[in-house]
């Protein structure tokens, strides 16, 4: 390795912490050393050149380019390096300053500028970011619900491209099922089916359903969507479900929900209680009237009549 104090450059490597390639760019590049060479023309590094080598890798790793401090002598690369280690000894003394603390309004204008933006990854981290600081139930109320209602409502007026309401519907429907797979309960919790009826597909608010549910303390049991009203009625029987909550977000002429709604409660007995939300709901009043079905209208209604339900029964 050693020849008269001349170092050969793997010695150099294991010295500095640089690679071979590093070391030959730097010198090639920025005259940040000039080896001498070996009979055979093999580069031969002094330990001055050792010492600029780690000096400059010292300096880089704080944040400056190569470029800038190439041309700096070893008396200079050694003040600037000083001056460096000082700064970073203040600052791990220094108290760490905290960010301010992300209010419920600033998660809900990050997601919705998310969705206007049509970037899912950027939706995504905002969901993130809002479940570590909120709680379930403020995420569940004061984003997931205002949201889901301001896409509807920007789509419908032709603010908002179908893609958007697409990728938004998407990011969301994976993100409430991460939340409701993470859902534990005791086995002696009672049982809620949710699911949406035929030509259904939209389940964004069924899983915001089971997820309250799961708040206050139903096992919810989640089947999908677009099930017809004997599937859903068998669910129902098989699980021993308590309460059954069905999500009908639009309305389709070619399935009529009367028909699936009278049979649902034909087929699941009078003893189930069955909530019927979404935003086509309002629709069916009447008909839901006439087979004893609550209509939901929101989230904190849903919430009042779960709780007044278990009182009952407990």
């Amino acid at each position: 390795m050693q020849n008269k104090n001349l170092y050969a450059i793997r010695y150099v490597v294991r010295r500095t912490g640089l690679t071979p390639h590093v070391i030959r760019a730097w010198e090639k590049r920025y005259g940040a050393v000039v080896p001498t060479r070996s009979p055979k023309n093999r580069r031969l590094y002094c330990e001055g050149d050792v010492r600029r080598l780690q000096l400059l890798k010292e300096i880089t790793d704080a944040g400056h380019t190569i470029s800038q401090v190439a041309p700096l002598d070893t008396a200079e690369l050694l003040e600037l390096a000083q001056r460096e280690r000082l700064a970073l000894s203040a600052a791990k003394k220094a108290p760490i300053e905290r960010l301010p603390q992300q209010t419920d309004d600033d998660h809900y204008e990050a997601c919705l500028a998310a969705v206007l933006n049509l970037d899912p990854y950027k939706l995504e981290r905002s969901y993130d970011q809002a479940a570590i600081s909120m709680t379930r139930s403020a995420l569940l109320r004061k984003l997931i619900a205002p949201l889901l209602e301001e896409i509807g409502r920007l789509w419908q007026s032709g603010s908002l491209k179908i893609i958007n309401e697409h990728m938004a519907t998407s990011v969301t429907r994976v993100f409430l099922s991460n939340l409701l797979r993470a859902v534990k309960l005791p086995d002696l919790a009672p049982i809620m089916v949710i699911a949406t009826p035929v030509g259904q597909w939209h389940d964004v608010g069924a899983l915001t359903v089971a997820l309250t549910a799961a708040e206050i303390g139903w096992h919810p049991v989640y089947y999908g969507p677009n099930l017809p009203a004997e599937e859903i009625a068998a669910g129902v029987k098989q699980s021993g479900a308590r309460a059954l909550a069905i999500s009908i977000t639009h309305l389709l002429h070619q399935h009529p929900f009367t028909d699936e709604l009278r049979k649902l409660r034909r087929y699941v007995g009078d003893d189930v209680a069955l909530f019927v939300g979404g935003q086509a709901a309002g629709d069916h009043v009447p008909v839901l009237q006439e087979i004893n079905a609550k209509y939901v209208k929101n989230i904190d209604q849903f919430s009042e009549e779960l709780n007044s339900l278990l009182l009952t029964n407990n």
